[in-house]
């Protein structure tokens, strides 16, 4: 039976999860299981334990169809899945007593007996699941989006620490501390102290540590007293509460003999009553000074690792001494402990530190002045010093400048709309498309990817995509996008080609195909015909139809962009020499290699046969004592075979030899008569 076999598995689980709870405390592997839990704070002690036992070096887990269905992955073949618990409630039908809906008290039958009935409810239960790491996987490219580490400017530990002083629930401040101590938090003033004049990392870290005491402590409450209760009881041992909250035994005897011992309810039932130890109070269990200072220094180790502070000198080397004399349950019980504490934290930090970052945005607004209309400034492709002998350094400036605030506004766009690990790709590129020019937005990315070729994060298509768009040497470096992640970057390129597409596909509707196919550059060559007025009287049949522009087929505008790809290589090569940055590709290689196609002069061949004329161009100044030769033009020059029409007489002929061979009738003979 299916729940069999699950319940079988559970079993095995949880008793993997009881070995390991006992190998766990171990100074590297305690800090391998804090590690992890930092990643998945918010799973379970249990599951997160799981993870840290089978791999620890996890970063991003799932199930098999989420990867397919959330994240275009899948897993690859032969991997291993990672086992963890899920919930899996179920129904059961149980007996209770009936209760009665105005009164809320058990209806009784006519034994005294409370009425029973069979309920349906549900019970909590757990499977398990196999879930994978996005190492086990495969596919679509994903951001490597981790936490920032504070290792940058001051300006990032301050809104971190004023993140951490709003998490703090006493106050924070800054002393000389003797004796060596970086920090303390006095439990009776209820105050957290720091060393003054430490490093910023330093401070951060004491923060931490000090606060997850406060938190810790704070739990720390009296232990209630003894409560007392009076219960009612009826024949067949059923209990019910009458009275609780007393403080002592002897109020609750007083009260009990107040009602005489007994209770007659609306039914006239007579119960008995009792007197006894309320159980259900909450007894808050006290923790030695040593297990404090080992949950605090956990949690600290936690949140640290989360946010990539350096942690090198935490030491657990004393966790095993700890744990020795501790049962179970009672391990159990402080690391369920360190976990929730260090989720809340997390939760906390990460909520402020967005809070922070939105008021310092409207901060910026409020005094940035109104951005400027959107001016289009062409897109100049030359060099600097092709602008200086052509006398275009105006042009030049302009959409050199223009470059680099498209990328500061790509850079912008990506840090505004990106938050909970997700990117609002498409709010991000319409942002940007609202102050530049498409064809802008598309250089900057080009450009960007194309300095970016060796990078695995970015994903092949768009460094193809990237090699397509024609980018100026001189410009390119100053308009990288470098502030953003590649993976973003990745991203943010994606949805830009996608909304391009799309409003390609919305201009194109309704058009004329030829007129779309020319826009497209799939036109190569056309031919000029000339109307002329012809006379009524001509057959209609002479009329002969101007010829079609040939349309590329998709194996020739592919074989069109591998020559141009190699072309730009051996202009780029012919112009700068050693200095050239551009690289044709091996796939434009490929191309030329599987389709026998050759660059022989200004004539592309294929099979031997002419296919494209080059048309070159060169530049109206000399740049460096030399005129740069320009991006040619191809022209589709290949004769397509026609079958010609024969002649009158050929066909006559041919017609002639599909007939029936004909005889020529016999003389008749001539008789000649005499005269009688």
């Amino acid at each position: 039976m299916p729940e069999n076999k699950n319940a079988q598995q559970v079993r095995e689980i949880t008793d993997k999860l009881e070995q390991g709870i006992k190998e766990l405390f171990e100074s590297e592997r305690f800090k391998e299981y804090l590690r992890t839990m930092s990643k998945f704070y918010n799973y379970s002690f249990n599951n997160t334990l799981l993870i840290t036992m089978q791999k620890p070096e996890a970063t991003l887990i799932a199930g098999y169809t989420a990867w397919q269905r959330n994240f275009d992955r899948h897993v690859m073949k032969g991997e291993k899945g990672i086992k963890i618990l899920a919930p899996a409630p179920y129904k059961a039908k149980v007996e209770m007593e009936k209760i009665d809906p105005k009164t809320q008290k058990p209806i009784l039958g006519a034994d005294g007996k409370p009425v029973t009935e069979l309920v349906e409810v549900m019970r909590p239960g757990f499977k398990v699941v196999s879930v994978f790491d996005v190492s086990q996987t495969d596919g679509k490219e994903l951001p490597n989006i981790v936490v920032d580490e504070l290792t940058g400017s001051v300006e990032n530990y301050a809104a971190f620490f004023d993140a951490l002083k709003q998490e703090s629930p006493v106050p924070i401040g800054f002393e000389d501390i003797p004796g060596g101590a970086k920090g303390y938090y006095h439990l009776e003033d209820r105050r957290i102290a720091i060393q003054e004049g430490m490093s910023e990392i330093q401070t951060v870290k004491t923060a931490i540590h000090e606060i997850a005491h406060a938190k810790l402590h704070a739990l720390d409450q009296p232990e209630p007293e003894p409560q007392w209760k009076i219960v009612m009881v009826s024949e067949g041992g059923t209990k019910h509460d009458f009275r609780t909250a007393f403080e002592s035994e002897a109020e609750a005897i007083a009260a009990a003999e107040d009602a005489e011992w007994r209770f007659v309810d609306e039914n006239q039932f007579e119960w008995r009553l009792e007197v006894e130890e309320d159980t259900s109070a909450v007894q808050a269990v006290k923790k030695d000074r040593h297990t404090k200072e080992v949950e605090a220094e956990a949690v600290a180790y936690t949140v640290c690792q989360r946010y990539g502070i350096e942690t090198s000198d935490y030491s657990f080397g004393y966790i095993a001494g700890w744990s020795t004399d501790k049962e179970t349950k009672e391990l159990k019980g402080s690391l369920e402990t360190i976990r929730k504490t260090a989720a809340e934290m997390i939760e906390s930090i990460d909520d402020k530190l967005k809070v922070l970052a939105q008021e310092k945005d409207k901060a910026v607004e409020a005094e940035t002045p109104a951005a400027p209309e959107r001016v289009d400034v062409p897109v100049y492709r030359e060099t600097a010093n092709y602008a200086y002998e052509a006398g275009e350094l105006d042009a030049y400036r302009a959409s050199r400048d223009a470059n680099m605030a498209c990328r500061d506004a790509i850079e912008a766009a990506i840090s505004n709309n990106y938050s909970n690990n997700r990117l609002a790709s498409e709010s991000a590129v319409e942002s940007v498309l609202e102050q530049f020019s498409p064809e802008r937005v598309q250089y900057v990315l080009a450009g960007t990817i194309q300095q970016m070729d060796h990078d695995g994060r970015i994903h092949q298509s768009l460094k193809d995509w990237a090699k397509e768009v024609e980018i100026c040497p001189d410009s390119s470096e100053c308009c990288i996008v470098g502030k953003a992640h590649p993976g973003l970057i990745s991203l943010f390129t994606t949805e830009f080609n996608r909304q391009m597409d799309v409003a390609e596909r919305e201009a194109e509707e309704g058009r004329d195909p030829e007129v779309v196919a020319w826009e497209k550059d799939e036109v190569t060559s056309f031919a000029v015909t000339v109307n002329e007025v012809k006379s009524p009287l001509v057959s209609q049949t002479e009329e002969t139809a101007a010829p079609k522009p040939h349309r590329l087929t998709p194996e020739e505008k592919k074989i069109k962009d591998a020559v141009m790809d190699t072309l730009k290589a051996q202009i780029a090569g012919r112009n700068d020499g050693m200095l050239s940055t551009y690289r044709s590709s091996n796939q434009s290689f490929k191309v030329m290699m599987e389709n026998k196609v050759r660059i022989e002069g200004n004539t592309v061949t294929q099979n031997g046969e002419p296919l494209f004329a080059i048309h070159r161009r060169h530049a109206s100044r000399k740049t460096q004592g030399c005129y740069r030769e320009l991006t040619p033009t191809l022209e589709y020059i290949r004769k397509e075979q026609k079958q010609e029409k024969p002649s009158i007489r050929d066909q006559l002929k041919a017609a002639a030899r599909t007939q029936p061979e004909k005889k020529a009738p016999a003389k008749a003979k001539k008789h000649e008569m005499g005269l009688e």
